[in-house]
């Protein structure tokens, strides 16, 4: 009889492919699905933005911080347009949600045992050269906007 942590998931094989021989999932495969997701999600919010008349450059940076809702996170010269796009729009705060919990994987992978700080919040900057998603430590509300 196998044991829980061998049993293979059918929705973990759909997300990241076939565990290793130990049951282990490979980081490099969770890494494709979060760069993958990030794609994604970069085409989806640039679609819904070009129709709003919104483009890049300037660089739009989206944060999602502990406790507090998904959020332009730079100054931007249309950035009450993107806070109204980004209001209620529940397939972007989905996409955004899912691909952080991506990369909450990896970075939890990488630095297994380190106490990561309450105050880390989620950045996915969207950039004419591409999108790129990163944490970094700061309160919600401050350097916003």
């Amino acid at each position: 009889m196998s044991s829980q942590s061998t049993v293979v998931n059918p929705g973990i094989t759909r997300l990241f492919g076939a565990p290793g021989d130990d049951g282990s999932i490979s980081l490099v495969a969770i890494r494709e699905r979060a760069n993958k997701q990030l794609g994604r999600f970069a085409d989806l919010a640039q679609e819904q933005l070009a129709t709003l008349g919104i483009s890049m450059p300037p660089a739009i940076s989206l944060v999602s911080c502990p406790g507090c809702s998904l959020t332009l996170g730079n100054k931007h010269p249309q950035a009450e347009e993107i806070l109204a796009w980004l209001d209620g729009n529940s397939n972007v705060s989905s996409l955004f949600k899912e691909v952080e919990v991506l990369f909450e994987l990896v970075r939890a992978a990488e630095v297994a045992g380190d106490t990561v700080p309450d105050t880390s919040c989620f950045h996915i900057g969207l950039t004419s050269a591409g999108p790129i998603a990163f944490f970094e430590e700061h309160l919600c509300g401050q350097d916003q906007q």
